[in-house]
């Protein structure tokens, strides 16, 4: 059926792309002005088009990318994901762009690509670290240990430092 590829791909990235904001969400809650931040979005932007891009194998074209882009924002943020999306693809085009934003999307692709047992020339050090500290607790060969260890240095830190938020 027409774009029932899509929904597929678009219910998986939510799926996934809902963990991080699930555990920042129930440690922290969402203060003011959380969609608004340029790391914020940089960074849910950029796991959303790795995530889909994976799960999607390449198929989906750019409005099927587009529309999935709106969709996964609209379901983690209950707002106008259009409007999320819109601002993601002004971010991105800005020349230069926000060290905020280009932070949260190197940050994110560190993260999710080892989600997906994956890692970059550039995050190598910090996935390193991980890996020893997944082997400290004993979990040396749990890829999603290393993969939560880094969501919460690379997302869930710098979130907290953003918004001046304490542990509860």
């Amino acid at each position: 059926m027409f774009g029932s590829f899509r929904k597929k791909v678009t219910h998986q990235t939510i799926d996934m792309v809902r963990q991080p904001y699930a555990v920042f969400k129930q440690n922290y809650g969402i203060p003011p002005g959380f969609w608004q931040d340029e790391f914020v979005i940089g960074f849910f932007g950029g796991m959303i088009a790795i995530v889909s891009q994976v799960l999607g194998q390449g198929r989906l074209s750019q409005i099927d990318k587009g529309l999935l882009l709106q969709d996964t924002f609209t379901a983690l943020s209950n707002a106008n994901g259009a409007a999320l999306a819109r601002r993601f693809g002004d971010l991105v085009r800005q020349v230069p762009q926000s060290e905020a934003f280009k932070c949260g999307g190197d940050n994110a692709e560190v993260v999710t690509l080892a989600f997906f047992g994956k890692g970059t020339p550039e995050g190598r050090e910090v996935i390193e670290e991980a890996k020893r500290e997944a082997a400290a607790r004993g979990a040396a060969r749990d890829v999603g240990a290393v993969a939560t260890i880094l969501a919460m240095r690379l997302f869930v830190q710098p979130l907290k430092d953003r918004f001046e938020l304490s542990d509860k």
